[in-house]
Formats: structure tokens, C-alpha cells, sequence
């Protein structure tokens, strides 16, 4: 879906990215994660084919973004940072011209604007809409077309909590609902955890990281919670916590929270599957990874 293959690109003196290489396989909520400056902005452009690169090669849905820029624009959807709207032209008027420019239907807009959930507010302008909703009516932009890949550069900046839980809810109901890829630069950790199932480390110009947040919490040795159902929990939490690949154990009820590095994952599913047979453990799943002990490993790890 996307390749980047030793990527270079310099303003004057400074090189925003230095030899940058990763993919973004097609199906997957993306992050593009790092801090302020990391190069995510200039990633984004380019794989838009909004900049050019100087070294190395790029292909975006098995085209070159700076070669093939028009033709790979009607299938991708951007959204940008700071989008610039017109203050004063109502919204329904402003996706209806958007719309006709890339010779869709009114019906094509409505349904762009229904998928990003700001299809009650087309007759407010701009200026009217809370932060929240205007980063919606973007993302009713993007949408246009039903693109097969969404670019959104940090689309929960500047905004309060309450529309930033908008964004995002609306975000992973787009992915669910479309099936496209999708691709989100960002420094805020926690809110990518809710919606990304890939990421994308970079930090300096450098990729850090890149792939499943299950598989690169396995790589990096982040910490996994086992969930566990025990008609003894105490007992069961006294049995694990013994075990040196135990991190540590939290007993919830009927249930036991077990943590550990992912690299022990199959010690800890073997003493699982022993309590289980000695009718300590009724069965366990998989609770969370954490995206955050993921990237500060990934950045650590590339300094």
C-alpha cells in the first residue's frame, strides 16, 4: 500500500528524513508516530505527492506520489494539519463544489458527510462549527470519492478533550465501516492506542520501529496483561506470581490480571494451560499492549 525505501528529504541544510524505510500494509488503522519535528508532516506530503523527495524511492498504492501525482490523488483522501476552509460559505455548499470539481454527485457528497458525522451541521459555515465538527467537516472532504487510502495529519490537535473523543470515534468507525487504509501522524500516544492496530515509529528523520502493535510489543519486550477467569483467584495468583516471567498479578474478582514481557507470552499461556488442567484457570485473553511502552522502547532503542 505504501513503500518507502531509503528516503531522503533535506530543506537547506537540515534533512527532515534520513534514509527512511517502512511500509504500510493495505487494511490496516496506521500510526505514523513520533514527537514534534520527527518528519511525520514531511512523510505525509510526500506520500501524497505534494513533495518531492531527493533520494530514494516511494510507491503509494503502486504508483510514484511525485510522478503520478493526479492519478494517485482521486484515490487517496487527505487531511491536513491546519486546514484552511472559507469562513462564511456553508458547509453543504463548500462539499457540494469540492464534489463537482472531481466529478462527483451531491448523493457522493451526503454520504461523505454522513460517514464523518457532520451531515446535521451542512447548512453552518466554518466559522460556526466547534473544532470538533470542523475537523469532521475535513474529514467529510477526505472522504470524497471514497478513497482507498486516508492521509490525516494530527487530526486531533488543538482540540479539547470532548471533540477530540469525536474525532477519534469517528475515525475508527471509518475504518470499520470502509475498509480503507488508513494512515494517522501523531504525538499524542494514548488516543492512537484506541484506534491503531499498525504503527509507524519515527523519530529524527529515522524510522524507529514499524509493524503490528502485537508484534512489535513482542520485539521490544513491552509488557502483555493476561485476563484470567479462576473459580480460586487467590490461589492462582499465588501459583503465578512464583514464576520468574511473571511480572506481577492483580486479583479482580474472579478473575486474576496477569503481566509480563511479551517475550515470555508462551511461558506464561504454558503455566496458564497447566493451572487450566489443574482446574485453576477456567480460560484467559489477551487484554491490551501498550502503544505507549512500544514507542518509548522503539525511540530509545534507535538513539
Amino acid at each position: 500500500m505504501i513503500v518507502f525505501e531509503g528516503v531522503v528529504k533535506r530543506f537547506g541544510a537540515t534533512e527532515a528524513l534520513r534514509g527512511a524505510t517502512f511500509t504500510v500494509p493495505k487494511g490496516v488503522v496506521a500510526g505514523l508516530l513520533g514527537p514534534n519535528g520527527a518528519g511525520k508532516t514531511t512523510t505525509l506530503k510526500i506520500s501524497a505527492g505534494l513533495l518531492r523527495r531527493d533520494e530514494g524511492r516511494v510507491s503509494v498504492l503502486g504508483l510514484d506520489p511525485w510522478e503520478q501525482g493526479e492519478e494517485l490523488r482521486e484515490r487517496v483522501g487527505v487531511l491536513h494539519e491546519k486546514p484552511a476552509y472559507p469562513p462564511d460559505v456553508p458547509a453543504k455548499v463548500l462539499l457540494r463544489h469540492l464534489a463537482r470539481i472531481r466529478g462527483l454527485t451531491w448523493e457522493d457528497a451526503l454520504r461523505a458527510a454522513k460517514l464523518a458525522g457532520v451531515e446535521r451541521y451542512l447548512e453552518h459555515t466554518p466559522s460556526s462549527l466547534s473544532r470538533g465538527y470542523l475537523q469532521r467537516l475535513g474529514l467529510a472532504i477526505a472522504l470524497l470519492g471514497e478513497p482507498e487510502l486516508l492521509l490525516l495529519d494530527e487530526p486531533t490537535a488543538n482540540l479539547d478533550p470532548s471533540a477530540r473523543r469525536e474525532v477519534l470515534t469517528a475515525i475508527k468507525t471509518l475504518g470499520e465501516e470502509m475498509g480503507a487504509t488508513v494512515v494517522i501522524s501523531s504525538h499524542v500516544i494514548p488516543e492512537m492506542e484506541q484506534v491503531c492496530s499498525y504503527a509507524v515509529v519515527i523519530s529524527g528523520g529515522v524510522i524507529a520501529a514499524q509493524g503490528s502493535i502485537a508484534d512489535l510489543a513482542t520485539v521490544l519486550g513491552a509488557e502483555v496483561e493476561f485476563l484470567v477467569s479462576s473459580r480460586n483467584p487467590r490461589r492462582l495468583a499465588s501459583l503465578l506470581i512464583a514464576d520468574d516471567c511473571v511480572r506481577g498479578v492483580e486479583v479482580d474478582g474472579e478473575r486474576v490480571v496477569v503481566r509480563a514481557s511479551s517475550r515470555m507470552r508462551q511461558r506464561v499461556e504454558a503455566l496458564l494451560e497447566e493451572a487450566r488442567a489443574n482446574g485453576l484457570a477456567a480460560g484467559w485473553e489477551i487484554r491490551s499492549r501498550s502503544l505507549g511502552e512500544v514507542y518509548e522502547r522503539a525511540v530509545q532503542a534507535s538513539r
